[in-house]
Protein backbone atom coordinates (compact mmCIF):
# COMPACT_ATOMS: atom_id res chain seq x y z
CA UNK A 1 0.00 0.00 0.00
CA UNK A 2 1.59 3.44 -1.02
CA UNK A 3 2.15 5.68 2.24
CA UNK A 4 -0.12 9.04 2.65
CA UNK A 5 1.06 11.84 0.90
CA UNK A 6 1.32 15.09 3.24
CA UNK A 7 1.58 19.18 2.22
CA UNK A 8 2.57 21.08 4.96
CA UNK A 9 2.47 24.69 4.09
CA UNK A 10 5.30 25.57 6.45
CA UNK A 11 9.05 24.88 7.33
CA UNK A 12 8.58 22.98 10.49
CA UNK A 13 10.98 22.74 13.53
CA UNK A 14 13.61 20.15 14.21
CA UNK A 15 12.15 18.25 16.13
CA UNK A 16 9.01 18.10 14.70
CA UNK A 17 10.48 17.21 11.84
CA UNK A 18 12.63 14.12 13.53
CA UNK A 19 9.18 13.02 14.98
CA UNK A 20 7.46 13.04 11.29
CA UNK A 21 10.52 10.98 9.66
CA UNK A 22 9.58 8.11 11.81
CA UNK A 23 6.04 7.92 10.82
CA UNK A 24 4.71 5.60 7.82
CA UNK A 25 4.06 8.63 5.49
CA UNK A 26 5.71 10.74 2.94
CA UNK A 27 5.86 14.90 3.66
CA UNK A 28 6.84 17.69 2.06
CA UNK A 29 7.45 21.33 3.95
CA UNK A 30 6.80 24.77 1.87
CA UNK A 31 6.56 27.84 3.54
CA UNK A 32 4.31 30.98 2.10
CA UNK A 33 5.51 32.94 4.36
CA UNK A 34 8.70 34.65 5.02
CA UNK A 35 9.73 36.10 8.54
CA UNK A 36 11.30 39.57 8.92
CA UNK A 37 11.86 40.94 12.32
CA UNK A 38 11.30 44.67 13.30
CA UNK A 39 13.51 46.76 15.31
CA UNK A 40 12.64 47.22 18.60
CA UNK A 41 10.59 50.51 18.65
CA UNK A 42 12.48 52.26 21.03
CA UNK A 43 10.43 55.13 21.66
CA UNK A 44 7.79 52.86 23.00
CA UNK A 45 10.32 50.73 24.82
CA UNK A 46 11.71 53.27 26.62
CA UNK A 47 7.70 53.89 28.27
CA UNK A 48 7.93 50.70 29.82
CA UNK A 49 11.63 50.50 30.27
CA UNK A 50 11.68 49.31 34.00
CA UNK A 51 8.15 49.28 34.52
CA UNK A 52 5.96 45.99 35.72
CA UNK A 53 4.40 44.80 32.72
CA UNK A 54 2.94 41.72 31.37
CA UNK A 55 4.89 40.63 27.92
CA UNK A 56 2.42 38.01 25.88
CA UNK A 57 4.03 35.52 23.06
CA UNK A 58 1.72 33.43 20.79
CA UNK A 59 4.79 32.73 18.25
CA UNK A 60 7.61 31.07 17.97
CA UNK A 61 9.17 34.43 16.11
CA UNK A 62 8.13 36.81 19.04
CA UNK A 63 9.82 34.82 21.20
CA UNK A 64 13.13 34.56 19.36
CA UNK A 65 12.78 38.36 19.21
CA UNK A 66 11.89 39.14 22.53
CA UNK A 67 15.18 37.15 23.53
CA UNK A 68 17.29 38.92 21.09
CA UNK A 69 16.00 42.38 22.46
CA UNK A 70 15.20 41.93 26.25
CA UNK A 71 17.71 44.63 27.07
CA UNK A 72 15.43 47.61 25.63
CA UNK A 73 12.64 46.11 28.39
CA UNK A 74 15.34 47.27 31.19
CA UNK A 75 14.85 45.20 34.56
CA UNK A 76 14.28 41.44 34.35
CA UNK A 77 12.23 41.80 38.12
CA UNK A 78 10.19 44.05 36.19
CA UNK A 79 8.54 41.75 33.75
CA UNK A 80 6.47 38.65 33.22
CA UNK A 81 6.13 36.69 30.21
CA UNK A 82 2.98 34.54 29.14
CA UNK A 83 3.58 32.02 26.78
CA UNK A 84 1.51 29.35 24.44
CA UNK A 85 3.18 26.22 24.43
CA UNK A 86 6.51 24.49 25.64
CA UNK A 87 8.44 25.25 22.52
CA UNK A 88 8.02 29.11 23.28
CA UNK A 89 9.27 28.62 26.50
CA UNK A 90 12.20 27.25 25.82
CA UNK A 91 13.21 29.91 23.67
CA UNK A 92 12.28 32.47 26.21
CA UNK A 93 14.26 30.79 29.27
CA UNK A 94 17.18 32.68 27.49
CA UNK A 95 15.61 35.88 28.46
CA UNK A 96 15.86 34.73 32.43
CA UNK A 97 12.92 36.30 33.27
CA UNK A 98 9.96 34.84 34.89
CA UNK A 99 7.63 32.46 32.35
CA UNK A 100 4.07 31.38 32.68
CA UNK A 101 2.95 28.67 30.25
CA UNK A 102 -0.55 27.97 29.78
CA UNK A 103 -2.21 25.21 31.26
CA UNK A 104 -3.37 24.21 27.93
CA UNK A 105 -1.32 25.51 24.02
CA UNK A 106 -4.88 27.55 23.21
CA UNK A 107 -5.82 30.91 22.88
CA UNK A 108 -8.81 31.50 25.74
CA UNK A 109 -6.41 29.09 28.02
CA UNK A 110 -3.53 32.04 27.55
CA UNK A 111 -6.27 34.85 27.62
CA UNK A 112 -7.78 33.53 31.25
CA UNK A 113 -3.79 32.80 33.14
CA UNK A 114 -2.94 36.23 31.62
CA UNK A 115 -6.30 37.38 33.42
CA UNK A 116 -6.09 35.72 36.62
CA UNK A 117 -2.42 36.62 37.31
CA UNK A 118 -3.17 40.59 35.98
CA UNK A 119 -3.31 43.47 38.88
CA UNK A 120 -3.30 46.31 36.51
CA UNK A 121 -0.15 46.38 35.00
CA UNK A 122 0.34 46.59 31.24
CA UNK A 123 -0.20 44.55 29.17
CA UNK A 124 2.03 44.32 25.80
CA UNK A 125 1.57 41.42 22.89
CA UNK A 126 4.19 40.84 20.93
CA UNK A 127 3.16 39.97 18.07
CA UNK A 128 3.38 39.79 13.87
CA UNK A 129 1.93 42.51 11.33
CA UNK A 130 -1.33 39.58 10.35
CA UNK A 131 -3.72 38.55 13.56
CA UNK A 132 -3.79 34.62 13.65
CA UNK A 133 -5.70 34.40 16.82
CA UNK A 134 -8.38 36.44 19.05
CA UNK A 135 -5.92 36.79 22.01
CA UNK A 136 -6.94 40.64 21.96
CA UNK A 137 -10.19 40.50 21.94
CA UNK A 138 -10.36 37.92 24.97
CA UNK A 139 -8.47 39.95 26.88
CA UNK A 140 -11.15 42.54 26.12
CA UNK A 141 -13.33 40.27 27.49
CA UNK A 142 -11.68 40.49 30.89
CA UNK A 143 -11.10 44.50 31.10
CA UNK A 144 -7.66 44.08 29.79
CA UNK A 145 -6.81 46.50 27.26
CA UNK A 146 -3.58 44.75 25.58
CA UNK A 147 -0.79 46.96 23.72
CA UNK A 148 0.07 45.76 20.50
CA UNK A 149 3.91 45.78 19.33
CA UNK A 150 4.76 44.53 16.22
CA UNK A 151 7.53 42.96 15.61
CA UNK A 152 7.72 40.96 12.88
CA UNK A 153 6.01 40.42 9.66
CA UNK A 154 4.82 38.28 7.55
CA UNK A 155 5.91 38.44 3.28
CA UNK A 156 3.89 36.31 1.37
CA UNK A 157 6.01 33.40 -0.82
CA UNK A 158 4.04 32.47 -4.59
CA UNK A 159 5.16 28.97 -5.72
CA UNK A 160 2.63 26.87 -7.64
CA UNK A 161 2.59 22.96 -6.19
CA UNK A 162 2.93 20.53 -8.75
CA UNK A 163 1.71 17.44 -6.99
CA UNK A 164 -1.37 16.03 -5.49
CA UNK A 165 -1.61 15.01 -2.05
CA UNK A 166 -4.09 13.02 0.42
CA UNK A 167 -3.87 15.82 3.27
CA UNK A 168 -2.67 19.54 3.60
CA UNK A 169 -1.39 21.23 6.84
CA UNK A 170 -2.15 24.58 7.41
CA UNK A 171 -0.54 26.76 10.40
CA UNK A 172 -2.10 29.77 9.66
CA UNK A 173 -5.34 31.83 7.32
CA UNK A 174 -2.23 33.71 6.04
CA UNK A 175 -0.76 30.68 4.40
CA UNK A 176 -4.21 29.12 3.01
CA UNK A 177 -4.75 32.79 1.32
CA UNK A 178 -0.83 33.09 -0.08
CA UNK A 179 -1.13 29.12 -1.51
CA UNK A 180 -4.74 29.75 -3.11
CA UNK A 181 -3.15 33.00 -4.92
CA UNK A 182 -0.13 31.15 -5.97
CA UNK A 183 -3.16 29.43 -8.04
CA UNK A 184 -3.03 26.55 -5.91
CA UNK A 185 -5.75 23.51 -5.14
CA UNK A 186 -5.64 20.71 -3.25
CA UNK A 187 -7.65 17.52 -5.01
CA UNK A 188 -11.71 17.43 -3.94
CA UNK A 189 -10.76 14.08 -1.96
CA UNK A 190 -7.77 16.01 -0.13
CA UNK A 191 -7.79 16.49 4.04
CA UNK A 192 -7.39 19.75 5.36
CA UNK A 193 -5.96 20.09 8.13
CA UNK A 194 -5.80 23.80 10.27
CA UNK A 195 -4.63 24.97 13.42
CA UNK A 196 -7.03 26.97 15.14
CA UNK A 197 -10.76 28.20 14.61
CA UNK A 198 -9.35 31.30 12.69
CA UNK A 199 -7.22 28.84 9.77
CA UNK A 200 -10.47 26.57 9.70
CA UNK A 201 -12.32 29.48 9.20
CA UNK A 202 -10.43 30.27 6.34
CA UNK A 203 -10.19 26.40 5.00
CA UNK A 204 -13.89 26.75 4.60
CA UNK A 205 -14.62 29.86 2.90
CA UNK A 206 -11.86 28.86 -0.21
CA UNK A 207 -12.06 25.21 -0.57
CA UNK A 208 -15.12 22.53 -0.66
CA UNK A 209 -12.57 19.75 0.92
CA UNK A 210 -13.83 18.71 4.58
CA UNK A 211 -11.68 20.28 6.87
CA UNK A 212 -10.09 19.32 10.45
CA UNK A 213 -9.73 21.47 13.20
CA UNK A 214 -6.91 20.82 15.55
CA UNK A 215 -7.85 21.51 19.68
CA UNK A 216 -4.03 22.14 20.55
CA UNK A 217 -2.08 25.44 18.65
CA UNK A 218 1.18 23.99 19.41
CA UNK A 219 3.46 22.83 16.37
CA UNK A 220 4.10 19.26 17.46
CA UNK A 221 0.90 18.63 18.76
CA UNK A 222 -1.23 20.20 15.63
CA UNK A 223 1.05 17.40 13.46
CA UNK A 224 0.74 14.69 15.57
CA UNK A 225 -3.31 14.65 16.12
CA UNK A 226 -2.97 15.47 11.82
CA UNK A 227 -1.52 12.26 11.11
CA UNK A 228 -3.29 9.87 13.16
CA UNK A 229 -6.50 11.98 11.79
CA UNK A 230 -4.79 10.79 8.26
CA UNK A 231 -3.89 7.34 8.67
CA UNK A 232 -6.95 6.27 10.08
CA UNK A 233 -8.74 8.17 7.49
CA UNK A 234 -7.05 6.02 4.49
CA UNK A 235 -7.21 3.08 6.79
CA UNK A 236 -10.80 3.57 6.48
CA UNK A 237 -12.46 0.51 4.28
CA UNK A 238 -14.19 1.52 1.18
CA UNK A 239 -17.21 1.11 1.13
CA UNK A 240 -18.69 -1.40 -1.46
CA UNK A 241 -21.20 0.14 -4.00
CA UNK A 242 -24.74 -1.67 -4.35
CA UNK A 243 -25.58 -3.80 -6.95
CA UNK A 244 -29.04 -3.62 -8.38
CA UNK A 245 -29.83 -6.18 -10.35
Amino acid sequence: MELPSVFIGRSLSAATRRWLKKQPIRFIEHPFIRIQFRKPNVEFLESVKDRAASLVVTSSYAAYWLVRFRRHFGLRTKHEIFCLSEKQRDILLKSRMKIHLAAEPTIPALASLIAEQNHGQPVIYLRGDKALNDLYERLFTFGIQAHELEVYKNTPIEKWINEAFDAYLFFSPTAIENYKASGNFPPPKAQIMAIGENTAMTAWKVFPNAVNVSPDDEELSFVRYSVDRIIKKMNEPIPKKRVIY
